[in-house]
């Protein structure tokens, strides 16, 4: 799940790593759903033991979503270092060069640690090491697993070998990765209004039992102190649990 990119100087550098304050962020959430659950199914600090389950899937599909916003962030970053390069390049310099003098603007827009700057890095390491940029290219976008630049090292490959107009090439392939970017975020934009539907709808059985239980104390007494109750609880919990990762699942669709 996670990938890692070997430099060209035998050490490894991460991305899409998650910092310790998000890993905290993820187990707190994780045990506050386990806490939920357990009160409004069972009622039991027994429970938590088989709940340990529930959350451990929670932290797992959690940090996949995390690792695919940052991902989204990747790309982002990604179109402004090529639209960057192409201006770059119309002021005379080389590809290799024009990407590898944008790092000054990419570090102050989204600061050293950001993906695009690792990206420039590990390019000019590969450059200090004679490797072909089509090459390093090509690799990044195989471990990063990001389309647009696993296309964009396919185009710049081809006119490398081919010694066209890179200049042309680029700014013609940074206009279409820019325009299909953009197109998929005007999506985006659009289902936000169901992804909150979504939420919205996760959340509404858990308010209805709250309200019952606060104005109907002791309503589901039954229920959670009985081994019919516990069966018939469980059964609502992992109908409950099904619905919401289908949920997550049509919500989380990549354009």
């Amino acid at each position: 799940m996670w990938k890692k990119l070997k430099r060209q100087d035998g050490n490894e550098e991460s991305f899409f790593t998650l910092s310790s304050t998000e890993k905290k962020a993820l187990l707190l959430k994780s045990l506050l759903v386990m806490i939920i659950l357990d009160y409004f199914f069972y009622q039991s600090v027994w429970a938590l033991v088989p709940l340990l389950g529930v959350g451990i899937g929670y932290y797992r599909m959690e940090r996949q979503i995390l690792y695919q916003k940052k991902k989204e962030t990747a790309r982002e970053q990604f179109k402004e270092l090529i639209l960057l390069a192409s201006v770059g390049q119309k002021a005379g310099y080389s590809a290799e060069n024009a990407f590898l003098s944008s790092y000054p603007d990419m570090k102050a827009l989204f600061g050293e640690n950001s993906s695009v700057c690792r990206m420039i890095r590990i390019l000019k390491t590969g450059k200090e090491n004679n490797r072909a940029f089509f090459q390093m290219w090509r690799q990044l976008g195989n471990q990063m697993e990001i389309a647009e630049i696993a296309e964009f090292a396919q185009v710049y490959e081809i006119a490398h070998k081919s010694s066209g107009n890179m200049a042309s090439v680029m700014e013609k392939t940074a206009d279409i990765i820019i325009h299909k970017i953009e197109t998929e975020k005007e999506i985006a934009v659009f289902l936000s209004g169901k992804r909150l539907e979504q939420q919205i709808m996760n959340a509404m059985p858990f308010l209805i039992m709250l309200y019952i239980n606060v104005t109907s104390p002791g309503y589901f007494r039954g229920l959670y102190h009985s081994p019919g109750g516990v069966v018939v609880m469980s059964i609502c919990l992992t109908i409950y649990l099904i619905a919401y990762r289908l949920s997550v699942r049509i919500a989380s669709i990549e354009i």
